[in-house]
């Protein structure tokens, strides 16, 4: 079971979805709703999913999905933390960077990205996968 609460309150600018439970089949419904309507709320949504106990393929797609959603709305999408179980789905099928930015550390270790982004150097931190 999924839980998803909005916070609007910590950035003013940003609707941040706190994720808590599984990230699977059953969570569609729950996230699609949450996301859309944050999309409608802000112009950037944060997800924290530091509290995601468990994710399976169809969580993933959620995400993918959620992501190309945000992108087709002109809204910016990003991870704020992210759980170990995720960070290791995330790790196992090398699907990083089709998934939004990861903001903070998650675990406690972090990197710094750059890639090419539309002609400009984007700057990401990621989380340290396999530590």
């Amino acid at each position: 079971m999924v839980h998803i609460d909005t916070d609007t309150t910590t950035k003013p600018t940003v609707v941040r979805l706190l994720v808590q439970g599984q990230l699977d089949l059953t969570a569609a419904g729950a996230f699609g709703e949450a996301l859309m309507g944050a999309m409608r709320l802000g112009s950037s949504v944060e997800l924290d999913l530091a509290q995601v106990d468990f994710i399976d393929g169809c969580g993933l797609s959620l995400l993918l999905n959620g992501t190309s959603r945000a992108r087709r709305a002109g809204r910016e999408l990003a991870i704020s933390s992210a759980s170990a179980c995720v960070c290791r789905l995330i790790e196992l099928t090398d699907t990083a960077k089709r998934l939004p930015p990861l903001l903070i550390e998650a675990q406690g270790s972090a990197r710094t990205d750059e890639r090419v982004a539309g002609g400009a150097i984007e700057t990401r931190r990621a989380h340290a996968f396999g530590a």
